[in-house]
């Protein structure tokens, strides 16, 4: 269970490494009288305010960076989704759109020049963005990239609990693009249906450096699995217990988007994209370590304890789980299917179609072309990636 250093990493810099070694002072502190949960770790490894790898905007996208997302590698992603403002505008009399963590500005820039060109502006572009740093980042190069009148569309919401959404919100299209994967999860291990055998898989400081410490289960896990322990795929378990995470904060999570966004006279329709599958696919017997994955200038790897504030930590979305809380929450579930398949009902095809008809330079052709393809082909983000559609309640519903 515990993982070798990686030695292939990179070498952070001077600076970076201090960096991390306060954070693992502040976390060694944290760990003084019991390990800390997973989900802990993860929350102060991810979104500690001054070291945290979102918290302190160390996180970096794009080819030069650590990862790249769906916005970075082409504009029909962000052409897709104002395909479905488009149609949200014609069924409903709204005006805006929210954007759960904007990361570079990617998404924002593509989708307000879209709808420059499309006539289909929103009034007011909203980015809850709970890290100053990204927040900061994402301001400069927005203005610096947008005309003035898409600029002035643009609003930040600074509160991290967003208490002051509700005062802002009016109804509309919220999009929230690799979020879920981000959120804090419990790490376990046990036989997969058989609460007899679960412990939960904790961090502490084992010899020179984080490792997993096994304990006994949270009343909370054990709740979590059991009202789920019958989706579990129970054949060809493996001989040994397995280790798995689970995001027990869904719920609690749902329940504030829905409060938030829940206008009481316009309803609000929730885009929420992740890799991911179904709850069979998610725990499959093979998958004995679980989905935990880390990624560190492109390198993906399976240490979350290395060079900890420096790297992005991710677990699968198991979106059967996630529609399942959400109905649960009061949402209605409008469907969930993969990131191509979404791709390819929208009208981006025939603007890839046009785009590549146009186009007259071979390496601008073949730019847009492999842009298409790794949002749409199985062996890139087509199948990989997923969408889940949710809406609160019409009005007249409530």
């Amino acid at each position: 269970m515990m993982p070798e250093p990686d030695f292939s990493l990179p070498v952070p810099s001077s600076e970076d490494q201090i960096k991390s070694m306060t954070l693992i002072e502040h976390l060694q502190g944290r760990m003084i009288d019991e390990p800390l949960s997973f989900s802990d770790y993860m929350a102060e490894v991810l979104y500690h305010p001054d070291y945290g790898y979102y918290g302190s905007a160390q996180v970096q996208f794009g080819a030069g960076g650590d990862f790249v997302t769906a916005p970075e590698r082409s504009p029909f992603f962000a052409a897709g989704l104002v395909y479905e403002w488009q149609q949200i505008q014609r069924d409903s009399p709204v005006r805006q759109v929210c954007e759960l963590g904007a990361g570079s500005g990617q998404l924002a820039l593509d989708f307000l020049r879209t709808c420059d060109t499309r006539g289909c502006m929103p009034d007011q572009y909203l980015i809850w963005e709970i890290s100053p740093g990204l927040r900061k980042r994402q301001q400069t190069r927005l203005k610096d990239e947008l005309k003035p009148e898409l600029w002035s569309r643009l609003t930040w919401v600074e509160d991290r609990e967003a208490k002051d959404l509700a005062d802002i919100w009016a109804g509309g299209m919220v999009i929230a693009n690799e979020v879920v994967d981000a959120m804090p999860a419990c790490r376990f291990r046990w036989r997969p249906g058989q609460l007899d055998t679960l412990e939960e898989l904790k961090v502490g400081w084992v010899g020179k450096r984080f490792g997993w410490v096994a304990d006994t289960a949270s009343p909370e896990l054990r709740a979590a699995l059991a009202d789920c322990a019958g989706l579990w795929p129970l054949d060809d378990l493996a001989p040994e217990p397995v280790a798995a995470e689970i995001n027990l904060d869904l719920s609690r999570w749902l329940a504030s988007i829905r409060t938030l966004f829940g206008h009481p006279e316009a309803a609000s329709i929730l885009y929420l994209f992740d890799y991911g599958g179904h709850t069979a696919e998610v725990y499959r017997p093979d998958r004995v370590d679980g989905t935990l994955r880390c990624h560190y200038r492109h390198r993906a790897h399976d240490d979350p304890f290395v060079y900890p504030g420096l790297q992005d930590i991710t677990t699968w979305v198991d979106f059967e789980r996630l529609a399942r809380l959400a109905r649960e929450g009061g949402f209605v579930v409008d469907g969930e299917r993969s990131q191509a398949a979404w791709l390819l009902g929208t009208d981006v095809p025939d603007s890839f179609s046009r785009q590549m008809q146009a186009v007259t330079d071979r390496s601008a052709s073949a730019r847009i072309a492999q842009g298409f393809k790794e949002l749409v082909m199985p062996t890139e983000m087509g199948e990989r990636f997923r969408v889940l559609r949710l809406r609160t309640p019409e009005p007249s519903l409530r």
